[in-house]
């Protein structure tokens, strides 16, 4: 088949590497320009999930990894500190990993992909992997959005493990990830645009040097909210579709999970996608994502009762525990109770 992708990310650079290892003619097209193509996002994921992908794209994920992390520290409203033991969670080289996915794939750069002026007709399926913007499926009536930026930083002293602050009402949170030598990603995503904790860790870090500053909002709607997943011969995947956990903001792995999800559809198809499979799947695989998001919505809106709502936390709890390798921290029902109380 000769396939397009929108969007050299994640989504877009493992499908392109999977799909033309199968034999298909694949071209991608990115919407920036090469020299300012970067790989959005903190860098950070299951060292267990990222090690199973890379396999099959023929890489050692290994050879990525930056910080391979031990503990967790949150600090959340009322000056509460909660820790979580970190089981596989890594920062990685998720530029290198994205350009090597690429290796031998046409990419064209600085090509925005618009349903306008698209040449869908010249390929037998295109695949929609521009995430947020989602340019060519129609737009969702549910989506929803967080502000965010962040910094990718060098030069950092005196801080060595991931550390987030959580803000009241669940309205956002902030992170720092370590990478290597003293480099690392600083940075915020706040429904209300205050960005606390940004100003703070400058200050306390008046040694660190900004290399690069990325504004990125957040997707939390999940793939319940995000539907059509196609439009024509167009497939969403990845975050352009919601595959994003909502109560961490995290896209790597849920977007690769439905690349996966994508692939095996494409492979039974005998030369004819079928969508309602894939829709089924998809929705089927991240079901419980719309249970996480209405916790994440309540408690924005100060509605959340963990009497009242105590099926949706279970339902939270009981998935994540089964997939604990793949977040690549300890899943914890008291510790997972108290940091939604203490929001």
């Amino acid at each position: 088949m000769k396939i397009a992708i929108a969007g050299a990310g994640v989504a877009g650079s493992y499908l392109g590497c999977l799909l033309q290892k199968r034999g298909h003619k694949i071209e991608i097209f990115e919407s920036s320009k090469k020299e300012n193509h970067w790989a959005v996002c903190a860098w950070g994921a299951s060292r267990h999930m990222l090690s199973k992908f890379s396999k099959e794209a023929g890489l050692n994920f290994d050879d990525y990894i930056f910080h391979v992390g031990k503990i967790l520290r949150m600090a959340l409203p009322n000056n509460i500190q909660e820790y979580l033991d970190l089981k596989g969670l890594v920062t990685y080289d998720k530029h290198k990993w994205e350009h090597d996915l690429l290796e031998g794939v046409k990419v064209t750069y600085g090509i925005k992909c618009i349903p306008e002026t698209f040449p869908f007709n010249e390929y037998d399926y295109v695949i929609d992997c521009t995430g947020l913007h989602r340019t060519l499926l129609p737009k969702s009536k549910h989506d929803f959005i967080i502000p965010a930026y962040e910094y990718f930083v060098e030069n950092i002293q005196g801080i060595e493990e991931f550390y987030v602050i959580g803000y009241k009402g669940a309205r956002g949170y902030f992170w720092y990830f370590p990478l290597e030598n003293g480099k690392g990603y600083v940075g915020a995503g706040d429904i209300d645009k205050k960005y606390y904790g940004i100003e703070e860790f400058f200050k306390l870090h008046p040694e660190a040097r900004i290399v690069k500053k990325i504004g990125r909002p957040i997707r939390l709607a999940p793939p319940k909210r995000m539907e059509p997943f196609n439009c024509g011969n167009v497939i969403g995947a990845g975050e352009s579709i919601g595959c994003v956990f909502p109560m961490l903001g995290e896209g790597i792995i849920p977007s690769l999970l439905c690349c996966d999800i994508l692939l095996e559809i494409l492979d039974k198809s005998n030369g004819k996608f079928d969508f309602k499979q894939y829709r089924k799947k998809v929705l089927q695989k991240f079901e419980y994502y719309d249970d996480v998001y209405r916790i994440v919505r309540l408690k924005m809106d100060g509605r959340l009762s963990t009497i009242k709502h105590i099926h949706l936390l279970m339902n939270m709890y009981r998935n994540m525990k089964k997939e604990e390798e793949r977040f690549g921290f300890e899943v914890s029902f008291q510790k997972m109770t108290r940091l939604v109380n203490a929001l």
